[in-house]
């Protein structure tokens, strides 16, 4: 949940998709966090289409295998008919059933494309072995099922460019090699294998397409969620989705037994420099100021948002070290640190923060709506005593109803 802008990385200011990336797109790999978010992706986008192509294939092998038993291929001797039927049904099936097993189950999907791409090369090559049987035997047409074969593992099955070229190498390679090995004519296995080398040729291109596309449209989709779910002028998160993480992060501190800690930040006398200054000096100040919290937000689970106007929220999941008041009160010093000048702060002669801190523990009898209100009745009270200090509220208070800071006792 990285709170800082460099989340936006790919994009350009006005929204369009900057020149590295494109480059990143026509390369078919990305930076390494990107590539592996993009991989799962395009996997649940590739995932329907392998399961009902896959079972379609394996529909048709047996049903042909079963027209062929009630003599479907008359001019194959009984001694031809056992490997073959061998090989669809104790090759080529189960490599399908094996492809269809990783498309539906969540285990196998981790290991997808290994699986799809290594199962794909046996159906291929138990497919020529029965074609060049069959051609070797005076029946030629049956080398329409590499055709298939080619075009199923190249286009329906939803592997990466680089696993397609692979397989579709390895596929025709094995076409020739077969077809040499039964003894094919030479100009039968020319023409042949121009056929295949084709197919190979056009769907490796598809699929290329088909990726690019795939990847073109992930990043834009990024940028639309990034858009939707930041604020534009500080990019930290915006409120929508601080309510929405909160809710999460605290179901998820409360089935772990952790605590979490929301700290809420308000830049003091913002309005007064804003009337002094200009805004686009305010506007530069929010962007300061977000800067210094998204470093705060440095672990997996803490993130930061603009709460609204000039305040902001932090939140922290299971915060470590002994002085839960550590964090909030180094964000005030880097935020005086900035030193950058305020004439009517009344606070100090440059700008400055007020905070307010509450944490809840393990079991706390408290609500997250409670959580929130008793760091904003903290922020509140540090505005009251003189604004640039931090106030927090300790766990052991947290059964303390909000609205009653005469009985707080504030560090």
């Amino acid at each position: 949940m990285e709170a800082s802008r460099s989340s936006l990385a790919g994009f350009t200011e006005s929204g369009s998709i900057d020149p590295e990336t494109k480059r990143a797109i026509e390369r078919m790999r990305f930076a390494p966090e990107t590539e592996a978010d993009f991989r799962t992706y395009y996997l649940e986008r590739s995932l329907p289409r392998a399961r009902w192509a896959t079972a379609i294939y394996l529909a048709l092998v047996v049903v042909v295998t079963a027209i062929n038993m009630r003599g479907g291929m008359a001019p194959l001797s009984s001694s031809l008919l056992e490997p073959i039927y061998l090989l669809r049904l104790g090759v080529s099936c189960p490599a399908l059933i094996m492809i269809l097993a990783a498309a539906v189950f969540p285990s196998l999907q981790r290991h997808y494309q290994w699986i799809a791409g290594s199962a794909v090369v046996v159906t291929g090559v138990s497919v020529m072995v029965i074609s060049a049987i069959a051609a070797a035997n005076g029946i030629p047409q049956f080398q329409m099922g590499d055709v298939l074969v080619i075009v199923y593992a190249t286009l329906f099955l939803g592997l990466l460019s680089r696993a397609v070229i692979v397989v579709g190498g390895a596929l025709t390679i094995s076409f020739v090699a077969i077809s040499t090995y039964f003894g094919i004519a030479v100009q039968d296995v020319m023409f042949a294998s121009s056929v295949i080398f084709a197919t190979t040729l056009m769907s490796v291109l598809s699929a290329l397409r088909v990726e690019r596309l795939a990847r073109a449209t992930y990043i834009e989709t990024r940028m639309l969620n990034e858009i939707a779910e930041r604020d534009g002028l500080s990019g930290l998160y915006n409120r929508r989705m601080f309510d929405m993480l909160t809710s999460r992060l605290w179901l998820q501190a409360q089935r772990n037994m952790e605590s979490l800690q929301v700290i809420l930040l308000d830049i003091d006398h913002f309005k007064a420099y804003n009337d002094l200054y200009g805004h686009q000096a305010g506007d530069n100040c929010i962007r300061q100021v977000a800067a210094i919290l998204a470093r705060a937000a440095r672990r997996p689970f803490d993130f930061c948002a603009r709460y609204g106007g000039e305040e902001f929220a932090l939140v922290l999941y299971a915060p470590s070290g002994v002085d839960p008041a550590a964090i909030p009160e180094q964000i005030r010093r880097e935020t005086l640190a900035l030193a950058i000048p305020h004439a009517h702060s009344g606070a100090a002669k440059f700008l400055t923060v007020s905070i307010g801190s509450a944490l809840a523990g393990p079991g706390t009898k408290r609500s997250l709506a409670g959580l929130i209100q008793t760091a904003d009745e903290a922020l509140y009270r540090a505005k009251q005593l003189g604004r640039n200090q931090v106030l927090h509220v300790d766990s052991s208070q947290t059964d303390t109803p909000t609205g009653a800071f005469k009985v707080f006792a504030f560090k």
